[in-house]
């Protein structure tokens, strides 16, 4: 079979590798039909994270192949989705709903097969895969372009909205226009926030936020008056809720000084180069600060529900669709900035 394949960094191709077999009773294997390329990706491709000659790529969907003897909650035939981590399903964590936190987890293309592929093996199947209402016939382009950011960047804007606590009538400030900050300005909308005002730098992102209902401010790296622009776009109110969704050390900073008194403030963009907190900064305005990894399997089945019911649209991130071959040409560009994710056909 045929899998996207990192050589070093910035060379990306196709390589031919063996076909996998179910090892374990809980194993599937699943024929992916799409997979995504993530930004978090592009840490790898830079260099910038250690990522070994191989597989790349966790956002997948497509059809159960073959499953082991102990899985019961998926056949062959039917047509899944996986979140961007696999966990055994069993342990505490597993049923608080926490799976990044289990013992037994692992990200594809990274403790795993990279998903960028045309087939994968995947571990506790029943715990991991979730079966779409839809028939492997109907995966087509378009519904593969509302689906497929529900593995991560869907899920892990969620993920920040719900860490910060977001209500029906909040105001919230989101920081970053990838992929993620608009699935969490879009997410916001979706749990009843009153107003939400994206901040980021590219005009070409702010128009996708506005067009999925946010109002949006254009800031620059640094930029020290942010907090009171703030404050002006929303009528010389602060922000409730904030969700910082960059990781880098800029947009901590801007999220933090945005956040009105008594806020809370959930990160999701995971931290490269940040600085520790000193906790005067939190408490001199009584923050709330709440990060971690999002828990996707676990928002998956609510999310699945509201895209087939018509409630939730999340296709505008996905604004290039190419297949397996052209993988280079998503990667550069997704990393020059054309692109804002990139989506790839892997039948």
């Amino acid at each position: 079979m045929r899998t996207a394949w990192l050589s070093a960094p910035g060379t990306m191709g196709v390589r031919e590798v063996p076909e996998p077999r179910p090892a374990d009773p809980g194993d599937a294997i699943v024929d992916i039909a799409y997979a995504g390329i993530c930004g978090s990706d592009l840490w790898s491709f830079r260099g910038l994270v250690p990522h070994g000659e191989g597989g790349i790529g966790h956002e997948f969907l497509g059809t159960v192949r073959e499953v082991g003897s102990g899985v019961t909650g998926v056949r062959p035939g039917d047509a899944v989705i996986a979140p961007f981590l696999f966990a055994e399903g069993d342990c505490a964590e597993c049923r608080r709903g926490l799976q990044p936190l289990c013992a037994r987890a692992g990200i594809w293309g990274k403790d795993w097969a990279g998903a960028q592929a045309q087939r994968i093996r995947v571990p506790y199947a029943d715990a991991t895969l979730v079966p779409l209402p839809y028939g492997a016939g109907e995966l087509d382009d378009e519904l593969a372009r509302r689906l497929i950011p529900l593995c991560d960047v869907f899920a892990t804007g969620t993920h920040g909205v719900t860490l910060a606590g977001v209500e029906p009538g909040d105001l919230v400030a989101v920081i970053g226009d990838g992929a993620v900050g608009i699935s969490a300005a879009m997410a916001a909308r979706r749990a009843g926030a009153a107003e939400v005002l994206l901040l980021g730098e590219q005009p070409r992102r702010l128009k996708v936020a506005e067009a999925a209902g946010a109002a949006t401010l254009h800031v620059s790296r640094d930029e020290e008056d942010v907090a009171e622009r703030v404050r002006d776009a929303l009528g010389g109110r602060s922000p409730q809720r904030v969700v910082e969704c960059v990781g880098m050390q800029a947009a901590f900073d801007t999220a933090l000084a945005v956040a009105g008194p008594a806020a809370s403030v959930g990160f999701v963009g995971v931290p490269h180069g940040v600085r520790e907190i000193a906790p005067m900064r939190l408490f001199g305005k009584q923050l709330r600060l709440a990060g971690g990894v999002a828990p996707a399997r676990h928002y998956l089945p609510g999310l699945i529900e509201d895209v087939a019911a018509g409630r939730l649209d999340p296709s505008p991130l996905v604004d290039l669709v190419l297949d397996l071959d052209d993988v280079a040409d998503g990667y550069a560009a997704m990393d020059g900035g054309t692109a804002l994710k990139a989506l790839l056909r892997t039948a």
